[in-house]
């Protein structure tokens, strides 16, 4: 069921990233992500009071409020990223560092992966640096890779993304879904801080998008329900990693919809992000 479940949240978490790449082209990354959480908020919390709960505890506020202000940070700089960047660049390495980190987490508290699991992570460094230094096909003149600022903004929404789904694992299972809500509202506070503090604004070019912010928002709240569950039924390691197969939707969407194009070596770097995810999660 553990399994089940992450895949699920990967579906969706693809797809609003995908269409989340999209608006931050032609509208500001934070405030795109800002108006998301917002937009999501009230959906999260008919999704809450729907499942019910046993006790909430203050440990549960305490983790589910610390999850939303990581993720918010994550999503504002993935946003940034796939703006500036190919999405399909951008939602592995995220993905790839995003997925290693709660398995370091795991080792940490005694966890002992497998054979597989362990060259899964090799894997997924080799997938980060030849994505990195990779030149695409679409500006072959350059003789320039990708934008090292594109891949630090994918790196570091990838620590969040990481430290997210460890503070998410610490709510106990008598919460229910208000940590769905919890963690949205404190990530909707921090956001709104971020755009008026990067951007001076939060709704500017952004109003045109409203559709698109809620078809956004719609699937973060149907990715992150499984998400929980997943966690809170089985192990970090596993749930976190198999989220992480998220940029496989992503990447697909990009392809067909996009028709983006990768160098050969982009296209190893690409691969082996996927496969390293795979490797953890089986090992």
């Amino acid at each position: 069921m553990t399994a089940l479940l992450a895949l699920l949240s990967s579906v969706f978490i693809g797809g609003a990233d995908f269409v989340g790449g999209l608006a931050s082209r032609t509208a500001n990354g934070v405030r795109v992500a800002t108006c998301v959480a917002i937009m999501g908020l009230p959906l999260a919390f008919v999704v809450s009071l729907s499942y019910g709960a046993e006790h909430v505890s203050r440990a549960d506020v305490i983790w589910s409020v610390l999850s939303g202000v990581v993720v918010a940070f994550g999503i504002g700089c993935f946003y940034v990223g796939m703006g500036r960047g190919l999405i399909s660049v951008v939602a592995p390495v995220a993905a790839v560092t995003g997925a290693v980190i709660p398995v370091v987490y795991g080792l940490v508290r005694g966890e002992r992966p497998g054979a597989l699991a362990l060259v899964g992570l090799v894997i997924a460094f080799v997938a980060v640096a030849v994505v990195s230094i990779a030149q695409s096909e679409q500006h072959p003149e350059t003789l320039v890779g990708v934008d090292r600022h594109v891949i630090a903004l994918a790196l570091s929404a990838g620590v969040f993304f990481g430290l997210f789904f460890i503070t998410l694992s610490r709510v106990s299972d008598d919460a229910g879904l208000w940590p769905v809500t919890i963690s949205r509202a404190a990530g909707s506070i921090v956001l709104v801080l971020l755009s008026l503090v990067l951007t001076r604004g939060v709704l500017g070019g952004v109003t045109g998008l409203w559709r698109t912010v809620l078809l956004i928002a719609v699937l973060e709240v149907s990715a992150m329900v499984p998400l929980l569950l997943a966690l809170q039924k089985g192990p970090v390691a596993i749930a976190s990693v198999l989220a992480s197969l998220y940029p496989v939707t992503t990447v697909l969407l990009a392809a067909f919809v996009l028709r983006e194009r990768l160098s050969r070596l982009q296209y190893v770097g690409v691969a082996c992000a996927l496969v390293s995810v795979g490797l953890v999660s089986t090992g």
